[in-house]
């Protein structure tokens, strides 16, 4: 039996997020924690790959739909900065 027939739809989307991120100089950071806490909420965070500082998500609060939501509206920030240079 193939195995390519039982891959995890939720993980191609991570996958594909993460090659847009990569696109945008951004990286996605997954909590490793094993227990919800305040601060670490068991989801995702967004980093600036040069600065490495917190684009969102400091609690590793942001759901896949979030994060996609987030790199669409930074994608669309810089294609208006770069268009008013």
């Amino acid at each position: 039996m193939n195995n390519k027939m039982f891959v995890d739809k939720g993980k191609v989307r991570e996958n594909r997020l993460r090659r847009k991120a990569a696109r945008l100089n951004v990286v996605i950071h997954k909590s490793r924690g094993k227990l919800w806490s305040y601060d670490n909420q068991l989801g995702y965070m967004l980093v600036d790959l040069y600065t490495k500082g917190i684009m969102d998500g400091s609690r590793f609060d942001l759901d896949l739909d979030e994060v996609e939501e987030y790199l669409d509206d930074y994608e669309k920030r810089l294609i208006d900065e770069s268009r008013k240079k």
